[in-house]
């Protein structure tokens, strides 16, 4: 007989289940039942914690360790901006457009609007470490560059795909080299009465 799992064991469990079934099936195909069979618990334990399939989603994609995006090292902050987007780009035209749309669709105000603010969190943390390496090459200044600015691509990437369901490598190259390399060469650089050097 299985021992029984309580607790972080239990959760961590539920959370694969959640993201083995959105692989698998997406958010639309994704139900309490297969969730629930993935994770080896039951229904009512999955219903006592959350009362939706948005809320249960939504916790699965915050209870995760890291973004699924990892940092590129091209040699170049273009280089670097231009394959994350390329990255997130695949990402989101996949399965990432259906399970935002869904949740944002299902979920109550409380679930969504915490969920726009993880999305812009994990945006501006995806790209810091460009950022920083950027720094490290001498391609930008010692200026920190607010975190409004640096989620930036990742916005405007998730703008295009929700909106028009993909981006060409055209837009791609538009995002980086006429929206986010200016800005963060701008930032960077400023002096302190908030103008450029």
């Amino acid at each position: 007989m299985a021992t029984r799992r309580r607790g972080a064991d239990l959760e961590a469990a539920i959370h694969a289940a959640v993201q083995s079934e959105l692989m698998t099936h997406g958010y639309a195909g994704l139900t309490f039942e297969g969730v629930a069979a993935a994770a080896e618990t039951s229904k009512a334990v999955l219903y006592r914690r959350w009362p939706t399939k948005a809320s249960m989603v939504f916790a699965s994609m915050v209870g995760a360790d890291s973004s699924p995006l990892h940092t590129p090292d091209t040699g170049s902050l273009v280089g670097d901006l231009t394959q994350l987007l390329r990255d997130g780009n695949a990402l989101f035209s996949h399965r990432g457009r259906g399970m935002i749309l869904g949740i944002l669709s299902d979920a109550d105000e409380t679930t969504a609007q915490a969920m726009r603010e993880v999305i812009f969190r994990r945006s501006a943390e995806v790209v810091g470490p460009i950022v920083e390496h950027a720094r490290e090459r001498g391609e930008l200044g010692p200026t920190p560059i607010p975190t409004r600015a640096l989620a930036l691509p990742m916005d405007l990437l998730r703008n295009e795909t929700l909106l028009r369901r993909s981006l060409d490598d055209a837009g791609i190259a538009e995002i980086v080299e006429v929206c986010a390399v200016p800005l963060f060469r701008a930032l960077s650089s400023a002096d302190d009465s908030g103008g450029p050097p």
